[in-house]
This record gives structure tokens, C-alpha cells and sequence, in this order.
């Protein structure tokens, strides 16, 4: 598989499993991965408890995944469907280059 894209996906904890789950589901779509905790800064509107709404900034899980742009697209889709209304934000950006040292 051409791994020229890498798709970052943005969501609350409560998705991390259901979100790991359809990733694990799609090896021919999905290359390698991570995910890590990270702080979302967004509009107030966007924060969903009182005490990130507080801090300014919510508790969120970000995904990086290596892959193609058609492969991330029909992840993106199949995601849209098994979680409609879901709080995951998204984009995608170039892989000029990637490999591993052993």
C-alpha cells in the first residue's frame, strides 16, 4: 500500500476504543498508527464539561494513521456511518517520506 497521507483524527476518550476498534477492523486501509492524549482548544460551545470549559481546553485523543487518500476517505465514511453525530474532528496531511531504523 502507497502510505503518502497521514490522517489525524480528534476525539473525545469516550470514542477511543470504538474509533481503535474500526482502524483494527481495516488493515488494508490502515497502516501504521498511533494515538497519544492531547489538550483541544476550540469554542467554548465545543467544550463539552464545566471544568474543561474552565481550563479552555478538553481532554481529547489524537489518532495518526499512515495511508492513502482513497483509503482514508472510505475510513472517514465508515466512521460517519458507525458513529453518526460523533465529536471527531479530522484532516489530513502529506507523508513525503517514512520508514524505520533497526
Amino acid at each position: 500500500m502507497t502510505r503518502d497521507i497521514c490522517l489525524h483524527l480528534v476525539l473525545p476518550k469516550s470514542l477511543e476504543e470504538p474509533v481503535i476498534d474500526e482502524l483494527l477492523r481495516h488493515p488494508d486501509w490502515v497502516g501504521p498508527f498511533v494515538t497519544h492524549p492531547v489538550d483541544g482548544h476550540a469554542a467554548p460551545e465545543h467544550i463539552a464539561s464545566e471544568g474543561e470549559r474552565v481550563r479552555g481546553r478538553a481532554h481529547r485523543i489524537k489518532v495518526e494513521s499512515l495511508t492513502n487518500h482513497d483509503h482514508a476517505r472510505q475510513l472517514l465514511a465508515q466512521l460517519q456511518t458507525d458513529l453518526p453525530g460523533a465529536d471527531l474532528g479530522w484532516w489530513i496531511s502529506p507523508v513525503l517520506d517514512s520508514g524505520a531504523l533497526k
